[in-house]
């Protein structure tokens, strides 16, 4: 009789152990796709941040005009008054050179520093004939939008350094005319109508 008891008690345990079976296996189950469910979690999370950060690094990068801006500022109160015609980099982007025209045509020429906030030297006036006189009364009648003006409308063209920019004439119409290098490196020449601000041409310039 207490073998049949012993015999009973092993046989209804090997049965509840192997009903258990099922059970362990589903938790070990839900416990690895927990784990799969949280490293993937974590991969996402990672790469969010990673693209966050990579994307603020790259609107912190972003080239910023002030420079310009200030010589062109710094060149006209040196000048006295005027009209700003021309602004671009020279010495491999570590100064600017800005042309002033006076009143009567006279052309200024003003050398700044790298920030734009100092003059180097003194302002120089350029020998002007009666039709260069003529060419620059004409091309400041026709600009009703400004140098600070332009540079703004490059600006919104073509995220960048202006390397350069001025008046000139293009097919009879007085234009400002510029260069604008983006992040790559890409040169955008660009020419916008002096009077209305409209663009006239804009054109990846493969010539460097």
């Amino acid at each position: 009789m207490n073998a049949l008891r012993t015999t009973t008690a092993r046989s209804t345990r090997r049965v509840a152990g192997i009903a258990a079976l099922p059970l362990v296996a589903s938790l070990a189950l839900v416990g690895c796709s927990t784990a799969q469910s949280d490293g993937a979690s974590s991969t996402t999370s990672s790469s969010s941040s990673s693209g966050s950060a990579s994307g603020g690094a790259t609107a912190a990068s972003a080239t910023s005009n002030d420079a310009l801006r200030a010589a062109v500022a710094t060149a006209r109160d040196a000048v006295g008054s005027g009209t700003v015609i021309s602004v671009e980099q020279e010495q491999n982007g570590t100064a600017y050179e800005v042309l002033v025209v006076t009143g009567d045509g006279t052309e200024h020429e003003v050398h700044t520093n790298e920030a734009g906030t100092a003059v180097s030297g003194s302002p120089r006036t350029e020998t002007s004939d009666a039709d260069d006189r003529a060419e620059n009364e004409r091309f400041t009648a026709a600009a009703d939008l400004t140098v600070d003006d332009a540079v703004g409308r490059f600006e919104d063209l073509h995220a960048g350094t202006i390397t350069e920019l001025g008046l000139d004439d293009h097919l009879g119409k007085v234009v400002w005319e510029g260069d604008v290098r983006d992040a790559s490196g890409t040169k955008h020449s660009v020419r916008l109508d002096a009077g209305t601000g409209k663009v006239v041409t804009d054109e990846v310039d493969t010539d460097d």
